[in-house]
């Protein structure tokens, strides 16, 4: 039997989610009280990825921490981070092939037929169909099957309109040989571009879940919509939890005393009776101060943000 290994991208600074990310890395950052993290690596085991990689850089600690209490292979990336491509490249256990998922995106992609799509030597995409796909950045397949245009990096006319890349996509090791092998490298810029002319990188089209939690908002709008069930995880959040008052979820040994609806409290946050919650995310262990608060988030010591 082939292997095959999962390599889950954690190494990043996640600078466009401060000061959320100022104390712990962005795939460590909850999601209905459990870090990304955790439903990146159902995902890849619920496909049957047993062999699973992290890499870390930024507050690389903390994701030690976690690979270790996951049975996880931790990949440091020291003095400096290696980039999309360079740390799969430096991956010193890949398997035949490797499914690689960006930590900070939940999604339900099809692993399984992403593996499948690739042709052999060569590489798959998961492509997302999306109204705004052409803003995002397009990433096109033709009829064929083959991804022949990636954004500006590899230009076609034969592309078929209104995708773009998840983030989630599979290599063959031969491909993953395509990048260079020193220093930080962007596998777009390195092996797709090398790939994509000769025809050996596949897709699959995903229509079904799929949140990119790049910014404050969208951190807040994946908890919302894991919240409201309007994007299918891996793990069931609501396992972890229990359901507090209107339409809220709460982490076990929370106190509340205060108005709390359509929000999600962490374990055991407080939320004294001066204290009202409206679409806003709490943090585990987090005494929320007194006040109002409407599509915020309340971390590290009581910090508010406000969105």
């Amino acid at each position: 039997m082939l292997m095959h290994t999962a390599f889950l991208l954690a190494a990043g600074f996640g600078t466009r989610l401060r000061p959320l990310t100022l104390a712990r890395p962005k795939p460590l950052l909850p999601v209905c009280g459990l870090p990304m993290l955790d439903y990146a690596l159902a995902h890849v085991r619920a496909a049957g990825h047993t062999s699973v990689i992290v890499n870390a850089h930024y507050l690389w600690p903390q994701v030690a921490a976690w690979a270790d209490r996951n049975g996880v292979t931790l990949q440091v990336e020291l003095p400096d981070v290696l980039g999309t491509g360079g740390g799969l490249r430096a991956a010193a256990s890949l398997g035949e092939s490797v499914v690689i998922v960006n930590a900070d995106i939940l999604s339900d992609v099809d692993l399984v037929a992403l593996v499948a799509a690739m042709p052999i030597d060569g590489a798959a995409m998961a492509l997302r169909v999306a109204d705004d796909a052409e803003a995002i950045g397009p990433v096109e397949a033709d009829a064929s099957g083959h991804v022949v245009r990636i954004t500006s990096v590899v230009s076609s006319d034969d592309g078929i309109p209104g995708t773009h890349f998840t983030g989630v996509h599979a290599m063959s090791r031969a491909a993953v040989e395509q990048i260079p092998a020193h220093g930080e490298q962007c596998v777009i810029r390195t092996a797709y571009k090398e790939l994509v002319p000769k025809a050996l990188v596949g897709h699959i089209r995903h229509t079904g879940a799929w949140v990119d939690v790049g910014r404050p908002d969208s951190y807040l709008a994946a908890n919302l919509a894991v919240l409201d069930g309007r994007v299918r995880t891996p793990i069931d959040p609501w396992a972890h939890g229990e359901s507090g008052p209107q339409g809220s979820w709460v982490g076990a040994d929370a106190r509340i005393n205060g108005l709390v609806k359509h929000s999600v409290v962490g374990a055991r946050a407080v939320v004294g009776k001066d204290v009202s919650l409206v679409d806003c995310v709490v943090w585990d262990g987090v005494t929320v101060p007194p006040g109002h608060y409407s599509r915020a988030v309340i971390f590290d010591g009581g910090q508010v943000l406000r969105l």
